[in-house]
């Protein structure tokens, strides 16, 4: 690891680190990005519905994390090369311009696994919900949708 630190990751088990939640927050998709995500995915700017990708961002900027906090909750950092590994999102429902989302989120998954040439490594899972204001779970209304993400973390002896 790039820090020096007393703990080994390749001796630790992270499964407290399931049910975790983020600090959450919240995310406007501001017309001027939703024209620019879509132009530049050649998508239809002028489409009135955002194209899917942004409730992921939405929810990565809304999540009250950043990335370098997120993988120190792993005892990593960007030096470790952590890897984007899967990714689902799931509407309930169109998302909105301009509008403003809640946003929770926490670890649903700690894998460790080893591979003949990568070596240990650990396989992250996370969850980023959006939801509408008003009342509801999370401290929001309407439960928009649901991004599953995970992050692979490689594990290099020191």
């Amino acid at each position: 690891m790039s820090d020096p630190s007393p703990i080994d990751p390749t001796d630790t088990d992270y499964a407290d680190r399931v049910g975790r939640e983020f600090p959450g927050g919240e995310y406007t998709l501001a017309p001027w990005r939703t024209w620019l995500v879509a132009d530049t995915l050649l998508d239809d700017p002028w489409d009135e519905v955002p194209h899917p990708v942004l409730a992921w961002m939405a929810g990565v900027a809304g999540s009250g994390l950043t990335w370098d906090d997120l993988f120190a909750w792993f005892d990593a950092s960007a030096e470790d090369g952590p890897m984007f590994g899967e990714h689902e999102t799931t509407l309930h429902r169109p998302l909105e311009g301009g509008a403003t989302y809640k946003v929770s989120g926490r670890i649903v998954s700690v894998e460790r696994k080893v591979g003949r040439r990568a070596g240990a490594m650990d396989v992250v899972g996370y969850e980023l919900d959006l939801h509408l204001p008003g009342a509801g779970g999370n401290g929001g209304g309407e439960h928009v949708a649901r991004c599953y993400n995970s992050i692979v973390f490689p594990r290099r002896s020191a």
